[in-house]
């Protein structure tokens, strides 16, 4: 599939650091009805994009551009109380829509307090969710491949959501490859290079410091049979790219009842 980058008027562009994986900049689909990012990889953080704005697309590939008016939601979710128009989804059932015309809706939302370590580097995990994504328009889907780094996406899809907070516990500034691979339950595989993405991915951290950030990948299977997922922590970097830790085995994390 051929790559294409999305850059939006709110988000910086993200480059390539040295030893780590390319970081691909967040589509506006990304960051709609997701975790508050504080991840600040880029000198701006991502913002949680709840609600509708004029934003210009790029696609690097052919040097075209388009630009997104406001999608409007429905006038009866306008009246309906699950309808969240700006803001975070803090409740099972409650929705809103992403610029593109994508109603996303909050299936299941679990906190959980499990922590891995990988070369001096933690990764506390605090919060997992599920959502229903539900394109109502040609651009929702086509940005919706674009974030995922898919060409399966054709309606109706789920993704599932990890927020974490990583700390360096070393004397020295080092670069992380976040989290390369996500494993659920029922057999699917995932990785950066297709149907996730990851804010962690090249994200730098001075000595003893700590930033938040999110991964997001794709559920093609049942989302509600997915009780547990393993995940794969990403090598640990020097700045000039020397290999401190590569990547770690998989380590499970529960979906804990709320």
């Amino acid at each position: 599939m051929k790559k294409t980058s999305i850059i939006w008027g709110l988000l910086l562009s993200v480059g390539l650091l040295s030893g780590c994986s390319a970081s691909r900049t967040p589509s506006y689909h990304k960051m709609a009805a997701q975790f508050e990012s504080q991840s600040t990889k880029s000198k701006q953080a991502p913002k949680d994009t709840t609600k509708a704005k004029t934003s210009t697309s790029h696609d690097n590939s052919n040097g075209t551009a388009t630009t997104l008016k406001d999608f409007k939601a429905p006038k009866k979710a306008q009246h309906d109380r699950l309808y969240v128009k700006s803001g975070q989804l803090t409740k099972a059932h409650q929705y809103t829509y992403d610029q593109a015309g994508t109603k996303v809706s909050l299936t299941k939302i679990k906190p959980t307090t499990q922590s891995f370590t990988n070369g001096h580097v933690t990764f506390k995990f605090t919060q997992i969710r599920i959502l229903k994504n539900q394109p109502t328009t040609k651009n929702a889907l086509k940005m919706a491949n674009q974030a995922l780094n898919t060409d399966q996406i054709t309606g109706t899809y789920y993704t599932l959501q990890l927020r974490y907070t990583v700390t360096n516990h070393r004397d020295q500034s080092v670069n992380i490859d976040g989290i390369t691979a996500v494993k659920t339950d029922q057999g699917q595989t995932l990785t950066q290079a297709t149907q996730m993405y990851d804010a962690g991915a090249g994200l730098r951290l001075t000595a003893k410091a700590s930033k938040t950030a999110f991964t997001m990948a794709l559920i093609t299977s049942n989302p509600t049979t997915v009780k547990q997922v393993q995940v794969e922590l990403g090598g640990i970097f020097t700045p000039s790219g020397k290999t401190l830790t590569k990547a770690s085995d998989m380590h499970t994390l529960r979906l804990q009842n709320n």
